[in-house]
Formats: structure tokens, C-alpha cells, sequence
């Protein structure tokens, strides 16, 4: 059975180098996150602070800017295209997909989305279905040993607030690219 952990974090306590990520006046981040940081993020609850590398960002603000021409919204295009089956397939609660748009993650981190049919609670903490969720999918994926975190943003940071989702953020530990 894989070691999986949720939310860990050896501390919450903040570098000034991290906090500054962001908040230079610039579109994304200066550079890629590491793990521990990852994690102190998330157990901080600092979920502001997170995001894409600026040629990343850019190339999503593109793309946003293309979907909600073509579609009319970002939450059409999610229901129309990523999420049709899965709306339509009453049997499933979650479905588990890579996001499109990661954040800036170490080569062995990979970012998920959880698109659900029922409302999660915001925070670091996940419903004990999203646990089961993990549970399965993450055991069933790989014989390597993981870890991951969780997150649904708040109101003020939700990019699709009219589409019900989480992040899950997986290291698996032995994976080397």
C-alpha cells in the first residue's frame, strides 16, 4: 500500500522570500515552488500566494480571455467540454483530472483538479469522500509511495466559482522525470 500523507507541514511559519512570490507588481510567480513550501502554504492557509510562473500565467490569461469569447464563460466551457460525461454520469460524485493550468510544482508534484456534483468544504481539510477519493485513485495509479494536499479556495479566490472543485496536489516521492 502506498504512504500517503494529507496535510502535513512542518511549519507554517513563512520565509519573507515566499511571501514576496507574488507581490511584485508582476503576472505569476518568480519561480517554481518547492514541496515543503507547498505544504506550508497549504497548512498556512496562505492559498493566495500560490500560482503559475508569469510565462504560465500569461498563456492562461490567453486562454481565459479565447474561452469566454468563444463560450461566453470559463463555467460554460467547463460544462460543455471538460465536465460533459461527468455531468451527464449520474453514477460518478468526482471526477479526477490534471489541471490545465498548474501551479508552479517541482517536476515530481502534479496538480489536480476534483470536479464534484456536491458542494466541499473550503479550507485545507477534505471531506472524508475526497479522502476515499484519493484513496483509490492515487493507490490504484501507482505501487509509489505519495504524498499530497488539498485545498478548496474561498469564495474570493475561486477562478470558476459556479463549478464545484478542489485542488489536490500529489509529490509522488519516487517519481523522477
Amino acid at each position: 500500500m502506498p504512504a500517503t500523507t494529507g496535510l502535513i507541514g512542518d511549519s507554517t511559519e513563512l520565509s519573507v522570500d515566499l511571501l514576496q512570490q507574488k507581490h511584485d507588481g508582476r503576472a505569476g510567480v518568480k519561480r517554481e515552488f518547492t514541496w515543503p513550501e507547498v505544504k506550508q502554504l497549504v497548512a498556512a492557509n496562505r492559498l493566495e500566494l500560490l500560482g503559475r510562473t508569469t510565462p504560465k500565467e500569461l498563456a492562461y490569461r490567453a486562454d481565459m480571455h479565447e474561452i469566454r469569447t468563444q463560450y461566453g464563460s470559463v463555467a460554460a466551457y467547463i460544462r460543455q467540454v471538460k465536465l460533459a460525461e461527468f455531468i451527464a454520469d449520474s453514477s460518478e460524485q468526482f471526477l479526477l483530472i490534471p489541471n490545465d493550468y498548474p501551479y508552479a510544482l517541482p517536476k515530481d508534484v502534479r496538480h489536480y483538479i476534483v470536479w464534484s456534483k456536491t458542494e466541499l468544504t473550503p479550507g485545507c481539510v477534505p471531506d472524508p469522500d475526497v479522502e476515499a477519493l484519493v484513496a483509490a485513485r492515487l493507490g490504484a495509479q501507482t505501487d509509489s509511495a505519495y504524498e499530497w494536499v488539498w485545498f478548496v479556495n474561498p469564495p474570493h479566490l475561486q477562478s470558476i466559482p459556479e463549478v464545484v472543485h478542489g485542488h489536490l496536489i500529489v509529490r509522488h516521492v519516487d517519481l523522477i522525470e
